[in-house]
């Protein structure tokens, strides 16, 4: 009965916002959606809540498809005509599965975060972004606030043992003093177990990436000591939480970002991977980061190996919690694309990668953010399948696909010119917009 209700209740919310055109508002209910869902799973032992992020998400993605079926842009025709063809290669990796439940799943997890950047590109225009960042400033001050009240009790305000086990389908067996394996760090304080805050989401590496998002929208938004104040609480909780991804893009948007605007792209580029190797050698010695790699890379030859991919239900971590995981190409998101449906997926990451750096080349360094949160983010999908998580990664989705949207300008302008993608999260226009009309 209850599970109906919120299915029904966010699904009747979520269409009269978008009959109403209130895109952000529709994504404040998706990130909000997010950030209670454990919580709420946990206090009514219902585990009804998880769908509380799915379908709002569900309606802006149907939204999409409905707004580029209809528009006369032929951007949005090309958009749709690939998204097609990701549905039809899921069915085929769907139909390949072993397992009903784990197709399924891993379905979900790649046609919903694929989808969001289809509806980020669909609706650049229409989104208002600047409101967007607010919400994200707001639910990001609230998480550090929850954190850091752990951190000092040295134990989550919710007990998560229950969400571990009954909803995500955790091994009872893997708990350490009673709480899940997130909770801890190896190798951190002279092989001590160091305990992570997770905050509302019960998982520090999933809240890691609402804090880079805040981090981002502080540098956006945010001028002087509020800026530096929110930025500093938020570094501090991602030390403690040790959220790998969220200290990626925390570095992204801040570090890297300010050396490519204040000092110049070489000494940006030299410091980005300066710092990358040093994290890499860092993380490498501590915990299980050495699998992240692992599994992009073993997922990488899979797909290569396979031009049509292995299919569903033969990687990742649901996978592995039904006993059919070869643990091939797990604790990557990427790898696990890879290893699913292989060349054509390949060759989007490639065709992405390219792209993102002709934006970074050509775009003024002054309006380049997101951009360098888009990279910042496509290296956390490549290093976590944590990124598939619908509690607290749409925006960011959402952020990738206006990005995309984005038209390379030929050459650089004596004055600034308008964005495809809508100017995120900024007051002045940033590139030149389409042509197209809708």
């Amino acid at each position: 009965m209850l599970l109906a209700f919120v299915v029904t209740a966010s699904a009747v919310i979520s269409l009269v916002l978008i009959l109403g055109r209130s895109y952000h508002v529709l994504i404040l209910l998706v990130i909000a959606a997010g950030w209670s869902q454990a919580p709420l799973i946990t206090l009514t032992r219902s585990d009804a809540f998880q769908y509380l992020d799915d379908v709002p998400a569900v309606v802006l993605v149907a939204a999409a498809v409905v707004r580029a079926f209809s528009s006369q842009d032929k951007r949005l025709h090309k958009a749709l005509g690939l998204m097609v063809i990701l549905v039809i290669l899921v069915a085929i990796g769907f139909v390949r599965s072993p397992d009903t439940e784990i197709g399924i799943a891993q379905a979900r997890q790649v046609l919903m975060p694929l989808g969001l950047v289809f509806a980020g590109f669909v609706f650049r225009d229409d989104i208002k972004w600047r409101k967007v960042s607010t919400y994200l400033l707001l639910l990001a001050a609230l998480t550090v606030a929850w954190a850091l009240a752990e951190e000092i009790m040295q134990a989550p305000l919710l007990d998560p043992a229950w969400y571990h086990v009954n909803v995500v389908g955790g091994n009872p067996r893997s708990m350490r003093m009673g709480l899940p394996p997130a909770y801890f760090a190896d190798g951190v304080s002279d092989g001590e177990l160091t305990f992570r805050p997770g905050g509302p989401f019960m998982n520090p590496p999933v809240m890691g990436f609402l804090l880079g998002l805040g981090a981002f929208a502080a540098v956006a938004r945010l001028r002087s000591f509020a800026r530096l104040a929110m930025l500093a609480a938020i570094g501090l909780t991602l030390f403690f939480a040790y959220a790998r991804a969220g200290i990626l893009l925390f570095l992204m948007v801040t570090v890297i970002y300010f050396i490519w605007t204040k000092v110049g792209k070489y000494a940006g580029i030299l410091v980005a991977l300066g710092l990358g190797g040093y994290l890499f050698t860092t993380f490498i010695e501590q915990g299980n980061t050495a699998s992240h790699s692992d599994g992009l890379f073993s997922g990488l030859m899979l797909g290569l190996q396979s031009p049509a991919g292995l299919g569903f239900g033969t990687t990742g971590y649901q996978a592995a919690l039904e006993g059919a995981s070869t643990g091939v190409g797990s604790e990557s998101l990427l790898g696990l694309y890879f290893a699913w449906i292989g060349w054509p997926m390949i060759a989007a990451a490639l065709v992405l990668l390219v792209y993102l750096g002709k934006l970074l080349r050509r775009v003024p360094r002054s309006q380049s953010l997101p951009v360098w949160l888009a990279v910042g983010f496509v290296l956390t999908v490549a290093s976590s399948e944590s990124a598939s998580s619908m509690a607290s990664t749409p925006a960011l989705w959402l952020t990738l696909g206006s990005v995309v949207a984005m038209t390379v300008p030929l050459k650089l302008q004596a004055r600034p010119v308008h964005a495809a993608a809508g100017p995120y999260f900024q007051q002045r226009p940033m590139l030149q917009r389409s042509t197209s009309r809708r």
